[in-house]
Order: structure tokens, then C-alpha cells, then sequence
């Protein structure tokens, strides 16, 4: 099916077409009976997105420019931990085969101090809302609430550590944190409350976890002076 695809939109693109290459777990082989399919053309010029069902198995066509892609790689932002892993793993299907391994080459070498800015500039978008969000959740007394702001906090853990050690993840979801739990700059404990935290159970034991946890990622912070005391 993906080759069929993949044929079509060469045909319809034409020399706009720099690469088609297939992501997601069907690229790792992992997916299933009940997955979508992703695929990723890269091109010189702009073409939109394509979405739609194949009998009942969604498929995505999703369209970078080339341009945009070496943009992201080169000037790192939250996007980066994304489109870095997302290059290592791509699976081509027509056109450049070399592509995959030149992008990846460009995040490969970024320089350490691009990363590290990169996160010292975001901080306020990652990890310390969504962990405040556990908080209200109990203040609130909306206990069902709490399992939605913590995926979304170790979600935002795992971008803020693929900065800080400057590399990426190749798996999504609690895959893609177990992936963190190996990196050299971790806060204290974070795999054990990570783990934690994600299987759930008790909301005001997750609360109990969530804050040793935002507390230790604080101390990490300054102790690589990403966060200045004055910041706090």
C-alpha cells in the first residue's frame, strides 16, 4: 500500500519531489493490524498536507520543504527532538535514499550550546505548567483529570531532556521515555518516579511523586545552569 502511494504523489509532485520515505512504527516494524501509516515528502517547494482512510486504516501524508527541515535541525526549538529522531528512521520509498543520513548528519553535529539554549529559551513551555497542572487537578478535586496532565508532563520531560543531552529518542510515548531513562543528565530518581507516575493508581500518591519529581528537574536545571536562581 505505502508503495502504491508512493508512486501516485512522485507522479503528481514530479521534480518537486526530493524524497517519500515512510515513518512511525510501520518504518520500525512495529506496527500492527490496527495501525495508521505515515508517510513524509520532502520537497523543494511547498505542497499540502494529505489525510484520509484507506478502507478504515488511516493514512497521513505529511510535507516538509527542505529548506524547513534543515531550519529546524540547524536552529534548534522544541521541534528539534522531534524531527531528529523522526530523520534517523525514515524509510525511503522513492527518490534520494542518501537524504535521511544527511539530515541526520546536521542534528548529529549541532553544537552541544544550540541545544542547551534551546531549552534555556523554552523552559516555560515545558514540564513546569503541566506539572502545576497535577497540583490543581487535586485542588480541584478533579482526581480523573490528573492521568491527562501527567502524560502530558513526562511528554514534556522527554523533550527537555533531549535537549539538555543534546540527542533524541526513536519511539514514541512511555517507549520514548523509557528511551530518556538512559541519558547521562537525568534528574534524581527519574526513572523510578517516572514509572511511577505514568502506571498511575492512587492521584494524591501521583501528586507525591510529581512534586519530588519537578523539585529534583529544578535542581537539575541549576545545577547545568539552565535556570538561574534569579529566574525562580
Amino acid at each position: 500500500m505505502a508503495l502504491e502511494i508512493s508512486r501516485k504523489v512522485s507522479r503528481e509532485i514530479n521534480e518537486n519531489l526530493i524524497c517519500f520515505s515512510l515513518h512511525g512504527s510501520a518504518s520500525r516494524g512495529t506496527d500492527t493490524h490496527w495501525s495508521d501509516l505515515e508517510m513524509l515528502v520532502i520537497t523543494r517547494e511547498e505542497v499540502p498536507r494529505k489525510s484520509f482512510l484507506k478502507g478504515t486504516v488511516p493514512i497521513t501524508v505529511n510535507s516538509i520543504t527542505e529548506a524547513k527541515l534543515r531550519l529546524i535541525l540547524e536552529e534548534p526549538d522544541l521541534q528539534w527532538p522531534f524531527y531528529a529522531g523522526l530523520v534517523k528512521n525514515l524509510v525511503v520509498l522513492a527518490r534520494d535514499k542518501s537524504k535521511p543520513s544527511y539530515y541526520s548528519s546536521i542534528a548529529s553535529s549541532l553544537p552541544q550550546e544550540k541545544l542547551r539554549k534551546a531549552l534555556k529559551d523554552n523552559l516555560s513551555d515545558l514540564v513546569f505548567e503541566s506539572c502545576g497542572r497535577i497540583f490543581s487537578c487535586i485542588a480541584r478535586k478533579r482526581y480523573k483529570d490528573i492521568y491527562c496532565a501527567v502524560i502530558e508532563t513526562l511528554l514534556e520531560m522527554r523533550t527537555a531532556l533531549c535537549l539538555l543531552n543534546c540527542t533524541h529518542v526513536n519511539n514514541e510515548y512511555f517507549e520514548g521515555i523509557g528511551e530518556t531513562f538512559k541519558f547521562k543528565r537525568l534528574p534524581k530518581r527519574y526513572p523510578v518516579l517516572a514509572t511511577r507516575m505514568w502506571k498511575g493508581g492512587d492521584p494524591f500518591r501521583i501528586v507525591d511523586h510529581s512534586r519530588e519529581l519537578l523539585n529534583n528537574y529544578a535542581e537539575l536545571l541549576y545545577s547545568e545552569r539552565i535556570l538561574e536562581e534569579k529566574e525562580m
